[in-house]
Formats: structure tokens, sequence, C-alpha cells
């Protein structure tokens, strides 16, 4: 099947039209590669032919394997120098005619180069750090936004780049708006199956593709779930403790940290891992916190957990202090992994204790025993405080006041 971008110009698979070549001229772009490496010679010549073709007045088909990047990048090519458009007009002409958008962003950039359009339609000089951050509407990026006034901020919407069906939508926004680094914060919105793995993966890989075909940095957060498989009354974990995942979440996350590791070995990424013990303090994570909240303010019955190594015990970061480590990051060309959290332990019948003396409720606390081990982990701060120089400054009993008093002004 031939999608025509114009009445002359068209791209389709070559196995589909390979026999109709009395009909129109077709331009075999097969023997280009779909990433990186293409000269630069050769593509200006394939260009160029095409571009003699229309000129002359026949019609033309550019075909590779399946009709998709090669053949619709090289298109784009030709639209730009032969319409005189910004390369990045001729690529949205080519996905609104083909609605193809998993087009290989190394195949675009070397067609790109090749054409001499690489040249940013923003010169406007900025001196603030543009900064683009996915899942902005979030827990984390919601708040994330909201603080970070020292930078120009931007925050597309899961409609302005689906990373599930490619990466081309932020490419174009990286390349317009002159963005110097990516924070990486969205997520499935069910995010504990084995769907979610997948669709994790294949979201963070096209951001990495961005990321390395533009040379920008990457800032990822992983979490403590990387540890998770752990057995233990009491875990502190550096940076130095292997990964040890227990659940979906927790492989996706070690998966995702593998991937970035090797990004940066093959394609050079620069990337920062921040790695998060369980944040609390806006929306409704963790769960336990406002079901505890919500059964002492009716003065019902508490229940917790005690697992076969006893109360499980959380380092719970409050997100004030989550997202001033974010701000630090941003500030420092630092790369690798950081663990970041509270420091402290404590168990869940802490919490449920905390809430009760808060509230004055009449609450009771009873443990229902799980057939189990908890993990325990609680994270080791020192290279934070290190490299990063963040340290926490709420506590928890602060920070369970905090919840409370926002869930008072709701509810008046």
């Amino acid at each position: 099947m031939i999608r025509w971008i114009t009445e002359s110009l068209g791209t389709a698979a070559y196995n589909d039209v390979f026999h109709d070549q009395k009909n129109f001229q077709i331009v075999d772009v097969r023997d280009l590669v779909d990433k990186r490496g293409n000269n630069s010679d050769v593509i200006c010549k394939k260009i160029d032919e095409i571009i003699d073709f229309l000129n002359h007045g026949k019609k033309v088909v550019i075909c590779c394997d399946h009709g998709i990047s090669r053949s619709n990048a090289i298109a784009a090519g030709v639209l730009s120098l032969l319409e005189g458009i910004p390369f990045s007009d001729a690529i949205q002409r080519i996905i609104s005619s083909t609605g193809e958008k998993k087009i290989k962003i190394q195949m675009l950039s070397a067609v790109r180069k090749a054409t001499a359009k690489n040249i940013s339609e923003n010169d406007e000089e900025n001196t603030q750090k543009t900064i683009l951050i996915t899942g902005g509407s979030g827990f984390i990026g919601s708040q994330l936004v909201r603080q970070l006034s020292e930078y120009r901020i931007i925050s597309p919407s899961r409609e302005q780049i689906d990373l599930i069906k490619g990466a081309l939508d932020l490419d174009f926004i990286i390349k317009e708006e002159n963005v110097d680094c990516i924070v990486h914060l969205a997520n499935p919105r069910i995010y504990t199956d084995n769907e979610a793995m997948g669709t994790s993966l294949v979201m963070l890989k096209n951001v990495i593709d961005v990321c390395c075909d533009n040379k920008i940095k990457l800032i990822y957060p992983s979490g403590w779930e990387i540890y998770s498989g752990y057995r233990s009354n009491f875990l502190i974990a550096s940076e130095y403790l292997p990964a040890h995942p227990k659940g979906i979440y927790g492989e996706t996350k070690t998966v995702c940290e593998n991937i970035l590791e090797y990004s940066k070995i093959n394609d050079n990424l620069e990337y920062l891992i921040l790695r998060f013990s369980p944040i609390y303090g806006g929306g409704d994570k963790p769960k336990f916190i406002y079901n505890f909240i919500d059964k002492a303010v009716k003065n019902e019955v508490i229940t917790t957990h005690q697992y076969l190594n006893g109360y499980p015990t959380l380092d719970l970061l409050y997100i004030d202090d989550a997202i001033s480590a974010f701000k630090l990051a941003m500030n420092k060309n630092l790369t690798g992994s950081i663990n970041i959290g509270s420091g402290l332990g404590h168990s869940t019948n802490d919490v449920a204790e905390m809430i009760v003396k808060q509230l004055k409720s009449k609450s009771k606390i009873q443990h229902k025993k799980i057939n189990d081990y908890a993990p325990n982990i609680v994270m080791d701060t020192a290279m934070a405080k290190k490299v990063l120089e963040w340290e926490p400054r709420t506590s928890l009993d602060e920070g369970i006041g905090n919840i409370i008093q926002k869930n008072k002004c709701v509810g008046k």
C-alpha cells in the first residue's frame, strides 16, 4: 500500500509495490541502516535523485522493508529541500499524511544533518536551564513542576507525548525548546502487573533514545524496591548493595536501571538515578498512612501486619525532602546512582501510634500475621550527604502532622 504525501511523492514497503514500477519511479532505500551510522553523502545522493525525478514530472515512491522509518525519513528530507520548509515541519507533514509515528529518531537525525537543516528554530538566547519533565501531573511531578521556579520547565501532557507509541513527539519538543535535561517520571497508570513492565521499558527506551540522540542528561527516579527481595530485620542499603528485587515493580525498576547502564556503555548516555525510599505527603501514597488516618478519625480499629521477621519497617521520606534532592541533582554534574531516604526506619505500628496520638483517637491497634518476609529496608544516605550535599529535614512525626492538617482542611 502506497501512502501518498503529495500527489507525486509517496512511501511504501518495497515488496508491496515493486511489480508496479511502470506507474511510478521506485527509489529503494533498503541499503540504508535504520539506526546510527548512515553516511551523509549517501543520504544526500538518495534525496537528490528523488528531487530530480520529481522535477522531471515523475511520480516517486520511496521504499524500505516496511515503508515506515527509512522511507519516511528520506521523504522528510525531500520535502524540506524541495519546498524550502523547516525539517520539523516536513516531519509533521509526513506523519499527517501517512499516520506513521514509528520513524526512528536516529534515522531522522541523520537525514536532518545531511540536509543541513539541523538548526534550532528557537534561536533566542535563554540563560535559564530548560528541564522537561515527563509525568508532570503525577504525585511527584506536580510538586516538582510547582517548585522549580529557577528553571524553565516544560511538562508535556500524555496527549502531547505518548511515550508508548514512539519517541518522535518528544524529540520534536526537545529540539524546538532546546531542552537541557529530562526528568523521566512518567509511569503506566497501573504499574504492578506484567503488562506494566513492558510498558515501562518501552517508555524509558524512547526517552533514552531521545537523550542519546540529542546528547542531553536524563534524571531517573528508581526506588528502594530494587532491594525488596532481601529478608532481614533491619537492612541499611547503600549504593553498593546488589539489587535483589521481589515483585513486578521492583523487577521493573531493576531492569530499567540496567538499561540505563547499557545505554551509557553503548551510546554514551549521561544519566543520574535517584533511588528513593517510599515517598509520602502528597496525593494518597503510601495508602496505608491514609487508611490509618481514616480509621483513627472514626475511632475504628487499625490493623497493621506482622511478618515472619517482625513488623514491617519502612524508611519514609517526606515529599518536600524528595523534591529538594531533585533540585540539588539538577544543579550538580553528577552521574551514576544515589540512594535517597530519611535514613531512619519506622514500623507500621510506629506510624499507627503516631497517628492515634496526634488525632487523640480512641482507635485500638491490632496485628494480623502474614506468612511472608518483609524486606525492612532503610536507605544509607551517606553518599547523598557527601556528593549531593542533601539531608532530609522533615521528621516522620512532623510529616504525619502535615498530612493530618491537610486532610482537615479538605474536610472543611
